[in-house]
């Protein structure tokens, strides 16, 4: 038989084993989905701030929207000689009332929350101070031309001459701030140093100009006073209850200190220093004597106290010109109680290269008036 039926028969495809039937059922796309955010996962407060993110003077922000954004963008309180709001969170309540504000009311949180998203809560606003370093640093010229823009503006709608003042005062501030130390104002600056009895001292520092150096912190008295801290049980350097006198204290650090170890300190300078140097003993809460001791005129000292001897004189950095040398070796001769065998000298120089020199004729004129078997000298590079 030639004829197959079979052959106009086409099977049906053999179902291939791998090939499963998935029923499809519809569900949200997770990836699209909105999941909400916890406040403990909300970290929108810590995104780096731009000058876009600060009110627009065409929105006429009113007088408190102004002073309460130009007083969070004043510098931070400084620790030792770094910037503290890196490292250390506060409350808001603390954050503002270290900045000068009083209060944010609802109208000005309104006002924020309106025309300001990025600043639009109490957190938000409370962290302008830890970000403004990064955008003083990454948007200088912008940072600058805002608050120039400030300045320049006659910010009418305020109407009351007293508040525009106060804006433009304010703007001014914030920018010679962000100059040089020499443009700067005043700045405040915690010292934290091992063995504070309250932690740390608070030290006031005005704008420095070059003929007053006194008036700055030198990284000298930070070592000094850290070198007094670590010894003072063994009472290697401040021995006894004996008087202290700090020639050149300038804002006070070391003598400070001194008085924390249970001494009575003398803190001196010029006459133009000593006004600062009795706010910040004012500022730590302590009972010091703080008095002008002019290195080529001792004259107003001596008639204040007579001829007092110490027992311990204490200096730090105190050698910057030529003539430094003579003038603290002549208060050295003068002021030390050279008849208790206890008595010492306490000086702590820097390694500054331009003044080897004058280094080298400070400890050669100690040793001409035999003093330097009673002088612990130490170098902080």
């Amino acid at each position: 038989m030639d004829f197959d039926p079979l052959s106009l028969y086409t099977p049906s495809p053999t179902p291939n084993p791998h090939d499963v039937d998935v029923t499809t059922v519809p569900h949200p796309n997770v990836a699209k989905q909105d999941i909400p955010i916890t406040p403990e996962e909300d970290d929108s407060h810590l995104q780096p701030l731009h000058t876009l993110d600060l009110p627009h003077l065409s929105l006429q922000p009113p007088f408190q929207v102004l002073d309460t954004l130009l007083k969070l963008l004043a510098p931070n309180e400084v620790l030792n000689f770094g910037d503290t709001t890196a490292h250390v969170p506060a409350a808001p309540e603390t954050v503002f009332q270290e900045k000068g504000i009083s209060d944010i009311d609802e109208s000005t949180l309104l006002w924020f929350q309106t025309y300001c998203p990025r600043l639009n809560t109490i957190t938000k606003l409370s962290h302008v101070p830890a970000l403004s370093g990064s955008l003083k640093l990454a948007h200088t010229a912008t940072y600058n031309a805002y608050l120039t823009s400030i300045i320049i503006s006659p910010l009418s709608w305020l109407r009351d001459p007293e508040s525009i003042d106060h804006i433009h005062g304010l703007a001014s501030l914030r920018i010679s701030e962000n100059c040089g130390r020499t443009a700067q104002p005043e700045l405040t600056r915690r010292i934290q140093l091992a063995g504070l009895p309250k932690g740390h001292l608070t030290l006031r520092e005005p704008s420095l100009t070059s003929d007053n150096l006194g008036l700055k912190t030198w990284g000298s008295s930070l070592v000094l006073a850290q070198r007094l801290l670590n010894d003072a049980s063994e009472r290697r350097y401040l021995r006894g209850d004996g008087d202290v006198l700090e020639l050149g204290s300038g804002t006070g650090l070391v003598g400070m200190v001194c008085s924390t170890l249970g001494h009575t300190a003398y803190l001196t300078d010029l006459p133009e220093i000593v006004p600062n140097l009795k706010s910040n003993v004012v500022l730590n809460g302590l009972d010091l004597i703080v008095h002008e001791l002019d290195w080529t005129d001792p004259g107003a000292f001596v008639r204040e106290f007579g001829e007092v001897r110490f027992l311990t004189i204490v200096l730090s950095d105190p050698i910057y010109s030529a003539k430094h040398p003579y003038w603290v070796v002549n208060m050295i001769e003068r002021f030390l109680d050279k008849e208790d065998d206890e008595a010492r000298v306490l000086i702590q120089i820097p390694l500054r290269p331009k003044f080897e020199a004058e280094r080298q004729l400070l400890w050669d004129l100690l040793e001409k008036h035999g003093s330097v078997s009673r002088c612990i000298l130490t170098r902080n590079l």
